[in-house]
């Protein structure tokens, strides 16, 4: 899987499901994105990620719920003297929260290749020769919580092994410590390293990237093409916007605008299956 590619396609997903307000295409661009993960990364792989969007959709739909007391179709109502909850609760608003809702395990589903099916240099791979330092902080910054998670664990295990648990926030500082000196040392570490390879210097020597082949391409003029029509639809009025108050209405659907979503499934069909 070539890094630029897989930009392009995140790129135009998150215009896409960012720039409109209609749940129907933000339902396409969702479907889009789980689709190709599942395809590539597996579902496996996706467990802890859809376990954690689910949670902050689950959480963004009852925050409007609670908290937009508009709308006319009226489900129930809880006295205004409630501080913070009171007020009506609404069809409208449970409907806008649920859009609202889809919009973020879009978007970082949409974001989820760089993490799941990408190596750090292939992330730096992605980025044109002028943001090579940006690259490699990004790069850094992507392994340092797998570090860091995999030091805990390491560190956790060993004083349990010498007889240590758990009795209170206090007792967590016996690993907690340990923990903070590892990754302090191993960032000492990469910083030397990068030092001795000359990272700052004018003069960089530079590695071969990966090329772009007939299937990159292909990803990435679907892509485009996806986001391009997609801003042409609704600068011309196709891709409407929706909005549920005062009183909830369906969204309406362009079979233009759909099909310009539709290229966002490209992925899915060329992207081999890692693992």
């Amino acid at each position: 899987m070539n890094a630029k590619a897989a930009a392009a396609w995140s790129a135009s997903c998150l215009v896409i499901v960012l720039v409109t307000s209609n749940p129907a295409y933000k339902c396409a661009v969702l479907a889009a994105a789980f689709t190709t993960l599942a395809a590539t990364a597996g579902l496996g792989r996706m467990h802890r990620l859809l376990v954690g969007v689910a949670l902050i959709a689950g959480f963004d739909v009852l925050l409007n719920f609670v908290s937009a007391h508009l709308g006319q179709t009226v489900l129930f109502a809880v006295p205004d003297s409630i501080p913070g909850v009171g007020g009506p609760y609404t069809v409208e608003a449970l409907a806008f929260g649920a859009s609202s809702g889809i919009t973020i395990p879009a978007a970082i589903l949409a974001a989820a290749p760089f993490s799941l099916l990408l190596q750090p240099h292939d992330v730096m791979d992605a980025l044109p020769p002028v943001l090579a330092r940006t690259g490699t902080t990004i790069a850094a910054s992507m392994n340092l919580v797998p570090a860091v998670v995999a030091s805990f664990t390491e560190v956790s295990e060993a004083q349990r092994m010498r007889g240590w648990r758990p009795r209170g926030p206090r007792s967590w500082a016996e690993v907690v410590v340990p923990v903070v000196l590892t990754s302090v040392e191993s960032s000492i570490q990469l910083a030397e390293s990068m030092e001795a390879r000359g990272f700052g210097l004018p003069a960089r020597t530079h590695f071969r990237g990966a090329n772009l082949g007939p299937t990159s391409l292909l990803v990435i003029v679907a892509s485009l093409a996806a986001a391009a029509g997609f801003a042409i639809s609704q600068a011309l009025g196709w891709a409407e916007a929706w909005y549920p108050y005062p009183s909830l209405m369906w969204p309406a659907v362009d079979l233009r605008a759909l099909t310009g979503c539709s290229l966002l499934f490209v992925p899915a069909i060329l992207w081999r299956r890692r693992g």
